[in-house]
This record gives structure tokens, C-alpha cells and sequence, in this order.
């Protein structure tokens, strides 16, 4: 494995502490600490950002008050890029996570990964929220058909390079309703995709691309914690694939998010916000 290139230094007002937790880091995981900066209690959140982000996406989404561990996704930032299969990368985080960890919260892709660690290890964690995420895909045919779109894009950034890469995937539909955002948020958002290496992010899309996932149905089904679903109300196909595992999880805490879209980082971070601080147990 190969690590990555350092990814940009910025939104350092949310940081707490040192961008590395020594444990993660053999194991080839760049961490930060989010939140907490006056206090000393150990993190209990782990955040899990996005495909193209990085750990600091969460600084503004995330409140100050509460400490959380964020990591950049394998094949993001500082982290290694993924190989094998797609447990083999999550079982390295499992064994390297601080033993205060008992919280979970993934956004998109970062959500698939959450529920494949809640897969690998459902006692681990009291609690979870996912964010605009899909719980895999069940019928092979639908699998072939994503797996051919993943393989366009990995042949976009091996072939085009990143800026080309990043300028086709940001035209997509699923991203439309972030043209309201202030020029200052798009332009910080693309400054971190444009960070990022483009053999690695390829390397995420073959090994932990939706069409690599595991169907997670069953096990957020037997989950025995308590599991938050987030999603956007504009972001209609995330919208009824959450309402979907509400219908087949009834214990499950729906949270529609009104008039934002996919990318709730970004779009809702004072709902976001909102959610932790009135979810204080949640953080301890």
C-alpha cells in the first residue's frame, strides 16, 4: 500500500488535537480529531465523510462542543489507498478504533462503509446515523449495471486525469440542488476533490463502489443499536430509500431534511448540527 498525498490544510478551527491517532495511522488511516477544543474527553463519535472528501469535511456540520474522530476514507487524503476485498480495509479500522468509539455517523459513501462496519461488528457500536446512503443492492443485474457505470468513471480518472474527472462528476444530477450555495463553499469543496490522487480514488470505486458492497438489508435489520436515516428532502431517490428501510426497520429514527439535497455536509450543516446537539447522549 501506498499513502497518499497530504491533502489541504484548511477549516483548521474545528480541529482538536493532534491529525493523527497513532493506532489509525498503522494502519494506514489519516485521523482528526473534530470538536471538544476545551475539553479532554475522548472522542465517541466516528465520522465518516463522503466519496471525493476528506476528515474536515465535517467541521462545519459538526458541533464544537462535542469531540468526534473523523478519518479519511481509504483512498481519500492521508489514508491508504483500499486493496482486497471491501472488509478488508474496515477490518483495519476496527482493530485500530479508540475503545471510547461506540458512535458511528457516515455520509454517502462514508454511510456504506458505516454499515459495513456495523455488519462486521453490530455489538461495537450503541448507535448510528447515516446520511444519504444505500443499503446495497440486491438483484445481480442491478449490480452489473452499476458496476458498468463505476468502471466508466475509474476509466475517466485513469485515463482523463483528475480535473477532468472532477468536472464530469460535479455536473451530476444528483448534485443540482448545491447551486444556491455560496460560491465560497463550491469553490472548497472542488479545492479538496482536486486534492485528492486519482489512481487512489479509482481504487475506492473498484473495492468499495455500490456494486462491491455487500447487500446490507440483513444486517440493519439485526442491528440491536439505535440507528438514525438522514437524508434530503430534494434528494428524491435517497429520500425513498430512506423511507424504505423505516417501512422494514420500524425502530429506525427517519430525519427528512427539508430543502436541501444529497450533500448534507454541505447544504444542512446547521440541521446536522442540530440533530447532535439534541442528541447530547449521543455524544456522552
Amino acid at each position: 500500500m501506498t499513502r497518499l498525498i497530504k491533502p489541504i490544510e484548511s477549516a483548521r478551527t474545528c480541529l482538536n488535537g493532534a491529525d493523527a491517532h497513532p493506532a489509525l495511522a498503522e494502519q494506514g488511516f489519516r485521523a482528526v480529531r473534530i470538536g471538544g477544543l476545551e475539553t479532554d474527553q475522548p472522542p465517541q463519535s466516528l465520522l465518516l465523510h463522503g466519496f471525493t472528501g476528506l476528515a474536515e469535511d465535517w467541521c462545519a456540520c459538526w458541533p464544537c462542543t462535542v469531540p468526534a474522530l473523523a478519518v479519511d476514507l481509504p483512498g481519500h487524503g492521508g489514508s491508504m489507498a483500499p486493496e482486497g476485498g471491501f472488509d478488508d480495509a474496515l477490518r483495519r479500522l476496527l482493530v485500530a478504533l479508540p475503545a471510547s468509539i461506540d458512535r458511528i455517523v457516515g455520509y454517502s459513501l462514508g454511510g456504506r462503509l458505516a454499515l459495513g462496519l456495523l455488519r462486521l461488528a453490530p455489538e461495537r457500536f450503541d448507535q448510528a446515523m447515516i446520511l444519504s446512503a444505500h443499503p446495497g443492492l440486491i438483484e445481480p443485474d442491478e449490480r452489473a449495471s452499476r458496476r458498468f457505470a463505476d468502471q466508466r468513471w475509474i476509466s475517466l480518472l485513469e485515463q482523463k486525469g483528475l480535473a477532468a474527472f472532477v468536472e464530469a462528476w460535479e455536473r451530476l444530477p444528483l448534485f443540482a440542488s448545491q447551486m444556491g450555495l455560496s460560491p465560497a463553499s463550491l469553490a472548497q469543496q472542488r479545492e479538496r476533490r482536486l486534492s485528492q490522487h486519482p489512481s487512489a480514488l479509482a481504487a475506492s470505486l473498484r473495492v468499495h463502489g455500490l456494486a462491491e458492497m455487500p447487500p446490507m438489508q440483513d444486517a440493519i435489520r439485526d442491528y440491536p443499536g439505535e440507528l438514525h436515516w438522514v437524508a434530503g428532502s430534494q434528494d428524491r431517490k435517497f429520500s425513498v430509500l430512506a423511507r424504505e428501510v423505516a417501512a422494514w426497520r420500524p425502530a429506525t429514527r427517519l430525519h427528512l431534511l427539508a430543502g436541501v439535497g444529497h450533500n448534507l455536509l454541505l447544504e444542512a450543516p446547521e440541521q446536522l448540527q442540530g440533530l447532535q446537539l439534541r442528541r447530547q447522549p449521543f455524544a456522552g
